[in-house]
């Protein structure tokens, strides 16, 4: 029986995302399988580590008090680390570093696809260098310059940080009514990220997303694009994301035709080897007419009960459970 390990949380903006990803794979998990471990990682770089047999509620566990780079030793005992992690630490190479120095084996992309993929600028360069891809026209401007920049710009456009995801601190900005409380915002959940994307509004698009998985012989198991209609925001937000029926997400996207959901799932297998990701990740892109701009990648993308990748695998019928098998058996 292979021993497990869970590795989430940390230090980042999308900690309680992690715990809510983490706690799916928790419910889900094969424990006849698997001999099953948590490592919560704390916001202050502290950790607790718990051995399961069943799903338990990690929001209810209390702090940890084991320095995170204590733990490493401890990990070493694990077969493999099942990372839940998102954001800073978890998916920008640091974690990933840490545990390629250990020599502790984990799930997913390597610390240099991990850093590559987290700065959409620059991966986007290097996507639209090497495809025929667009990519939406594209600023990249330090926080304390965002204020000027957005007074000086052509309105609408759209703001992300450059080096984040879940869509924390993304904004379309058509007036700058409210721009006092998105400094305000960016400030509060990024004080370590200065690099902030402003790229042109894209009107009248399909917006969808296409995952992938890698087997351990480096084939691929092709997953159908998803269209995703956001009902209670502009575009697939936080909220569209994370809160139930938020938005109408349609596996395949019936929005775009047969022929270009085929090139988006092939796309993101090119892309996935373009940014040498492993084991799986999820490319986003927006359609409009015959153009494909593509947008970001995500290398640990979300695991939740309303998580994209896991809709995706369940249209060609794989299940949850065995999607985690899956994640486990091919690292």
């Amino acid at each position: 029986m292979k021993k497990i390990i869970i590795i989430c949380g940390g230090p980042s903006s999308e900690y309680d995302i992690s715990l809510l990803s983490s706690q799916s794979i928790i419910d889900n998990i094969d424990y006849n399988k698997y001999s099953v471990s948590i490592c919560i990682i704390g916001k202050d770089r502290k950790c607790t580590i718990k051995q399961i047999s069943k799903p338990e509620n990690i929001s209810k566990w209390e702090n940890g008090n084991i320095l995170f780079t204590d733990t490493l030793l401890r990990l070493k005992e694990y077969d493999i680390a099942l990372l839940g992690t998102h954001g800073q630490f978890g998916e920008d190479g640091v974690l990933q570093t840490y545990l390629e120095e250990a020599q502790i084996p984990y799930t997913g992309s390597d610390s240099y696809s991990s850093r590559l993929c987290m700065d959409k600028f620059r991966s986007s360069i290097l996507v639209n260098s090497s495809t025929d891809l667009f990519i939406p026209k594209t600023d990249i401007v330090h926080l304390n310059n965002l204020e000027e920049f957005l007074n000086n710009v052509k309105l609408p456009v759209f703001i992300k940080p450059n080096k984040n995801g879940s869509s924390i601190c993304s904004y379309v900005v058509k007036d700058l009514n409210n721009l006092k409380q998105i400094l305000k915002d960016f400030y509060s959940h990024h004080k370590g990220e200065d690099e902030i994307l402003i790229q042109e509004y894209i009107e009248k698009k399909t917006e969808v997303s296409c995952g992938c998985l890698e087997k351990k012989d480096h084939t691929f198991i092709q997953l159908p694009p998803i269209e995703i209609i956001p009902k209670t925001s502009k575009f697939f937000d936080y909220t569209a994301k994370y809160t139930k029926n938020a938005s109408l997400e349609r596996t395949p996207a019936i929005g775009i035709p047969k022929e270009q959901r085929e090139i988006v799932s092939e796309l993101a297998i090119n892309i996935h080897k373009l940014l040498g990701c492993r084991l799986y990740s999820r490319s986003d892109f927006l359609v409009t007419g015959k153009k494909i701009y593509y947008l970001e990648t995500n290398t640990l993308p979300g695991m939740t009960s309303t998580s994209l990748i896991p809709q995706e695998a369940k249209e060609i019928g794989i299940d949850y459970r065995d999607l985690i098998s899956f994640f486990i058996d091919n690292s």
